[in-house]
């Protein structure tokens, strides 16, 4: 079953192959999951083998699939013509054919410079297969389509926003002293799949002294009296991508943590509400930065504190086609949305909003504060 229409994917693909011409470029060939998936549809765990999209400026795509994925592609793809490979053989030469039935394979091909999915092994592979082919670097074309959220999509992240609020309360729920991060982790896994969502990456999980970390995961450590716990959670829907980011106190807060999660908590307000197409990026980011500097939380604050979010295939966590970091000059467009966060002295808040001309709208609804757990 297709996760959007036929007639949105046929729009995708006509607006990406207008800018292909209008480029000049007359072939792509896409190994980033996510463009593969916005294109096509396929979407499936197995990218971990060679898997591609060929995308000629004209006519219809072919997509390189493993043998026995393809199972996979019939349900999820709308794209018949495909190039197959099984495990004995070079995947690199079911892309090679493709391109060679398209009379593509001597001239131009434009490649994804960023991607984790084109190691250099298979760069390597890809040239030697097509010596008379000039790979280009293509300008995005397809990343910057996708910073646009249409309304199905949106629709997904709305269904994932509720899923990883199901997450952070389970998670809350079954803070107490003694508890482990694993039986945190536990409960909040089993939300996820309840409440509908699919598996992301691992959580982020930490508590008391580890809450220093930025992406540390679950061990077997055991909550203590005022410990923090710090939750980063994802909720996932037709790979479509929802964060949320809260803190708890196991008992009373401390005076400190309590003066910490006001100012974080009010920042991020701030700058949240300042969302809305045409506004500045630099200015939001420095209404969610500076409160944080000023009152030196922080000695420094150099990483970003807001990235788009959308369709993300791991190990990314985010689209990451626009981030918020100091000095930026871009500006906010209806449609975007993006992960809003503010982190300071293990204590973190953060939340999905989707732009539109009339402001924010927070897609995560989980009340904002510093929970306390008995």
């Amino acid at each position: 079953m297709l996760d959007f229409t036929k007639e949105e994917y046929d729009s995708r693909l006509a607006q990406t192959q207008r800018e292909m011409v209008r480029r000049g470029l007359p072939v792509l060939l896409l190994h980033a999951p996510e463009n593969i998936a916005y294109l096509s549809g396929f979407r499936m765990l197995g990218f971990f083998m060679y898997h591609a999209l060929v995308v000629p400026a004209s006519g219809q795509p072919i997509l390189v699939v493993r043998d026995v994925e393809q199972a996979a592609a019939d349900e999820t793809c709308w794209v018949q013509n495909r190039s197959v490979y099984i495990d004995t053989e070079q995947p690199i030469n079911a892309a090679a054919r493709a391109l060679r039935g398209l009379e593509l394979d001597g001239g131009k091909i434009g490649i994804e410079h960023d991607t984790w999915f084109l190691t250099l092994e298979r760069m390597a592979i890809l040239q030697s297969s097509l010596p008379n082919a000039e790979f280009v670097a293509e300008p995005n074309i397809v990343r910057r389509l996708r910073l646009i959220k249409s309304p199905a999509e949106l629709d997904y992240l709305r269904q994932a926003s509720r899923v990883v609020e199901a997450m952070m309360q389970a998670g809350m729920d079954a803070i107490h002293v003694g508890a482990s991060e694993r039986d945190l982790a536990a409960a909040i896994m089993a939300a996820q799949a309840t409440a509908g969502g699919e598996p992301p990456l691992e959580p982020i999980l930490m508590t008391g002294e580890r809450t220093r970390q930025l992406h540390g995961t679950w061990t077997d450590r055991r909550l203590n009296e005022q410990d923090a716990v710090y939750f980063e959670l994802n909720g996932v829907v037709r790979g479509y991508w929802s964060k949320l980011m809260r803190t708890a106190a196991v008992g009373k807060p401390t005076p400190e943590q309590r003066r910490v999660a006001e100012i974080l908590a009010g920042a991020l307000s701030t700058g949240i509400a300042m969302m809305r197409s045409g506004a500045d990026a630099g200015k939001i980011d420095e209404a969610l930065r500076g409160p944080i500097l000023k009152a030196r939380l922080r000695d420094s604050y150099y990483h970003r504190v807001g990235y788009t979010m959308g369709l993300i295939y791991a190990p990314s966590s985010g689209e990451y086609l626009r981030e918020f970091m100091a000095g930026d000059t871009w500006k906010l467009e209806a449609g975007q949305v993006f992960h809003m966060l503010v982190i300071a002295s293990g204590i973190g808040f953060s939340e999905t909003v989707h732009v539109t001309d009339g402001g924010p709208e927070l897609l995560t609804r989980f009340e904002r504060r510093l929970f306390e757990c008995s």
